[in-house]
């Protein structure tokens, strides 16, 4: 399990070499801090710290996934919070998760919180977080905004990378469809991406950076993989997206469900 904190060398890389080609003045050093789910990296003055993270863990459907609010207190200080202004409050949010799975009998919504393929958390660990939400241009949407996490106070900093993968639910409606919306899955030439959107404290746009969980010739992502978001920037919010290829949408806009499992999300600092 990858500890809270990691020490980066004064080349600015991870490489702990010195004379790696990089300058002091070109990279400056910094410290990674990781936000795990777990709860024995919780440093947070929460009561109940011993099991802040696994409390939020009550079944395989996340109802929505916009339910409760949780804070990395006293560690990266990324927050989520439920919007009070959405079109349905609670739907679209980041739900915490322990279930996995890889019975794609099990690739419906009452799963919606089952991270596919994978035997738990990213790099070895047990909890992770799901982000249900999307928006497009159908008007027929359940959410009339992004969701997305920030650093509650309020400071901005850059998001090195975090671990992705893929929940049950959408592998499912790719590979097999829902004999409706997605009749047979994705096409050949289909792809489904996720988008991260970054915000200065102004609400300015900082950057964006992709990440495909399904790419052309119904290829899916099947265990946990970094991405990199240190292109967007020093951020206090990012917003995420889901995107799919013209066969992914129909009169109702968007037919697959807008899910991605997240884990171990390293802020410098």
């Amino acid at each position: 399990m990858i500890v809270a904190a990691v020490a980066v060398s004064m080349c600015g890389c991870e490489c702990g070499d010195r004379n790696c080609g990089e300058s002091e003045d070109d990279a400056p050093s910094y410290t990674l801090r990781v936000l795990t789910f777990e709860d024995g990296d919780y440093r947070g003055s929460a009561a109940n710290a011993g099991t802040y993270w696994s409390d939020f863990i009550t079944g395989e459907y996340g109802q929505g996934n916009g339910h409760y609010a949780w804070c990395d207190e006293g560690n990266t200080e990324l927050s989520f919070t439920p919007s009070p202004t959405a079109l349905f409050p609670g739907y679209g949010g980041h739900a915490l998760s322990n279930f996995v799975g890889s019975d794609l009998s099990q690739g419906d919504y009452t799963h919606d919180l089952q991270a596919y393929n994978v035997e738990g958390g990213a790099n070895f660990s047990q909890n992770f977080c799901v982000h249900f939400g999307y928006v497009d241009d159908s008007g027929l949407g359940m959410m009339s905004e992004l969701v997305g996490f920030e650093f509650a106070d309020g400071v901005a900093r850059t998001i090195d990378h975090m671990y992705v993968t893929n929940t049950t639910y959408v592998f499912n409606l790719l590979t097999n469809g829902d004999g409706w919306q997605v009749p047979n899955g994705a096409s050949e030439s289909g792809w489904y991406k996720i988008v991260a959107y970054g915000y200065d404290a102004a609400g300015n746009a900082t950057g964006e950076a992709e990440f495909k969980l399904w790419s052309e010739g119904r290829v899916g992502v099947q265990q946990w993989t970094r991405w990199d978001l240190a292109s967007l920037g020093d951020v206090v919010r990012v917003e995420f997206n889901l995107v799919g290829s013209d066969d992914l949408y129909t009169e109702y806009g968007l037919g697959v469900a807008g899910y991605f499992a997240y884990d171990d999300v390293a802020v410098r600092f």
